[in-house]
C-alpha cells in the first residue's frame, strides 16, 4: 500500500483522475445529448492548461539561480496563455481540435527548455502518457461534433 507521502504514487492517479472530467463531457453529449458538454469539455481544458502553464512560473522561478530572471519561461507561458484563450473562443470544432494541439506544445515545450527537463521521471512518463490521453480525448469530441447534425 503506498505511503500517503508517496509522490509517485499520487501525483499520476492524480492526474488520470483528471481525465474523467473530459471523458464525463464526451458521455454526456453522446448518452444524453447534453447540449453543454462540448462547451463544459472547452472550459475544463482552458482551465487544466491555465493550470498547467501557471506552475511553469513556479517551476522557472525555484529553478534558475538567485537574481536570475526565467524570462523566456514566464514570456512563453504568457503568450501561450493567451494562445489558449483565443482558441476557446474559436468555434467548437476547430477550437477543441487546437485546444488538443496545444497539450502537444506544452509537453514538446516542458521537453525542450531545460528548467522543465529536471522533473522527475515517473512525472515526465505521466505528462506523455495524460497529454496522448487528452489529445486524443478532443478529437475524439471534435469528430463527434463533426458528425452532430445541426
Amino acid at each position: 500500500m503506498p505511503s500517503w507521502q508517496d509522490r509517485s504514487v499520487w501525483v499520476p492517479a492524480l492526474a488520470y483522475l483528471g481525465l474523467m472530467p473530459f471523458a464525463a463531457c464526451i458521455v454526456a453529449d453522446q448518452v444524453f445529448q447534453a447540449p453543454l458538454a462540448s462547451q463544459i469539455f472547452q472550459v475544463y481544458g482552458l482551465a487544466i492548461a491555465t493550470f498547467l502553464l501557471g506552475s511553469w512560473w513556479g517551476i522557472a522561478l525555484t529553478r534558475t539561480t538567485l537574481g536570475g530572471m526565467p524570462w523566456f519561461e514566464i514570456g512563453l507561458s504568457n503568450a501561450l496563455l493567451i494562445l489558449a484563450v483565443m482558441i476557446f473562443l474559436m468555434p467548437t470544432v476547430w477550437g477543441l481540435l487546437a485546444q488538443g494541439g496545444l497539450f502537444v506544445v506544452l509537453l514538446a515545450v516542458e521537453r525542450w527548455r531545460l528548467v522543465f527537463r529536471s522533473a522527475p521521471s515517473y512525472y515526465q512518463r505521466m505528462r506523455r502518457r495524460v497529454t496522448v490521453l487528452v489529445a486524443m480525448l478532443h478529437a475524439l469530441m471534435a469528430a463527434l461534433q463533426m458528425s452532430t447534425p445541426g
